[in-house]
């Protein structure tokens, strides 16, 4: 966090002129964060403040080199007005995504700016708290190799599966320590606040802000890696649910006494879609004499076959590859026609490595729908691959820990 923000935001306050003055300041960079850029007027008709209050505010986050005119906006009559935006480099976030297997790494400014080289690395997730540590090892390996200047650092942002209470910054799922929270471990570690934020939510936080379910009220967001998750907007805002656990559609009960899943319970939808399951049955067929294309990976490459390895087959003509991930998507499409008839959402969001197979996998996904929705549910509901490149759920969470940070400092300062 650069100097100017680190000063505003922990001034000391000796009347309630001046605290009033604070609070309307950081309101104001909350809204352009959230906004990207704003004009006078939309401060004015987003925090009901006064025209001249707001003049004096922009003037003196001017001077402070805390916001800048870059743009001049639409205009419906007379002069277009004066667009503003945060300055670059004001926020820097570390960004901890962990995947089942990985771990990837970067910096980000509030302005979408990387600050830090993003980098993805190999790590196994953990049911074990103690895999903290080994965590927190590539960390700072990571801080040390790209020369990350922690002073400029405002905080740190994790993403990664499993059923998060984000309030209570626990993953009951992964990294599960009764004595201690996931965000206070790193908290005490680095001395930064810490957000924490399961994988699917962050990624529908960033179809709702940068992509496709942008405007949209009502929209479900699929992610398709490892495991199958389910982000849901509702009324133009993600939910969580009472404890932040909602969306655990890989868990769903899907077949009767089926495969045993990590969680504990036999025939879960993430048996028979997900990648773990494209993966354990391709192999399975794989050993049992297939013809197919994969049989000239490396036999390490084939002991460690991914998602990854399937779809880049089937996109070359594997018939073999092909057939695996149909089937994939029709376990997929019979689960999604329960959740249209059960949400009527308008829009559908595919992402994730999976999602990479595009056609391969939509289609016969489309058809299970077509088989198992009722007519007017699946007219209404449009289903698209997220236009999101790699580096955008990165700026959604970059975007989340921003927001959410100003609004603790909002909440604190009022209290105070």
């Amino acid at each position: 966090m650069t100097k100017a923000v680190n000063l505003l935001i922990n001034k000391k306050l000796e009347s309630k002129p001046e605290k009033k003055n604070l609070l309307n300041k950081i309101s104001i960079i909350k809204l352009i964060a959230e906004l990207g850029s704003v004009s006078v007027n939309d401060i004015v008709k987003n925090l009901f403040l006064s025209l001249p209050t707001v003049n004096s505010l922009i003037a003196e986050l001017l001077d402070d080199n805390i916001i800048r005119q870059f743009d001049k906006g639409e205009s419906i009559g007379g002069r277009k007005p004066n667009l503003y935006r945060l300055c670059d480099g004001l926020f820097q976030v570390l960004c901890i995504e962990l995947q089942r297997f990985s771990i990837t790494l970067s910096v980000m400014d509030n302005n979408q700016n990387s600050i830090a080289e993003t980098v993805e690395l190999d790590n196994e997730l953990s049911r074990n708290a103690d895999n903290l540590n080994d965590i927190r090892q590539i960390i700072d390996q990571y801080i040390v190799e790209r020369s990350i200047d922690m002073d400029n650092l405002t905080g740190i942002i994790i993403s990664m599966p499993g059923l998060i209470n984000a309030e209570l910054g626990t993953n009951e799922t992964f990294l599960h320590d009764d004595n201690q929270s996931i965000t206070a471990y790193f908290e005490e570690k680095y001395k930064k606040p810490v957000y924490i934020l399961n994988d699917v939510k962050g990624a529908a936080y960033a179809e709702l802000k940068f992509g496709l379910a942008k405007n949209t009220r009502n929209s479900l967001i699929i992610l398709m890696d490892w495991g199958i998750g389910l982000g849901i907007v509702s009324n133009g805002e993600v939910y969580l649910g009472r404890d932040g656990y909602s969306g655990e559609v890989g868990h769903m009960p899907f077949i009767d006494n089926g495969e045993l899943c990590y969680c504990g319970k036999r025939g879960c939808l993430e048996t028979v879609a997900s990648g773990i399951a494209l993966v354990n049955n391709a192999k399975q067929e794989i050993q049992h004499g297939e013809l197919t294309k994969l049989n000239e990976l490396k036999k390490e490459e084939l002991d460690h076959l991914t998602p990854s390895h399937i779809i880049e087959a089937a996109h070359k003509g594997d018939q073999f590859a092909i057939n695996q991930i149909s089937k994939l998507g029709t376990n997929l499409g019979k689960a999604f026609a329960s959740l249209i008839q059960l949400l009527n959402p308008e829009l559908i969001v595919l992402g994730g490595k999976i999602a990479k197979a595009n056609e391969l996998i939509t289609i016969p996904i489309q058809q299970a729908i077509n088989s198992y929705t009722m007519a007017i549910l699946k007219e209404h509901c449009e289903i698209k691959v997220s236009s999101l490149n790699l580096d955008s759920n990165t700026v959604g969470l970059t975007n989340y820990f921003i927001t959410k940070y100003l609004s603790d400092e909002l909440l604190q300062k009022s209290k105070n």
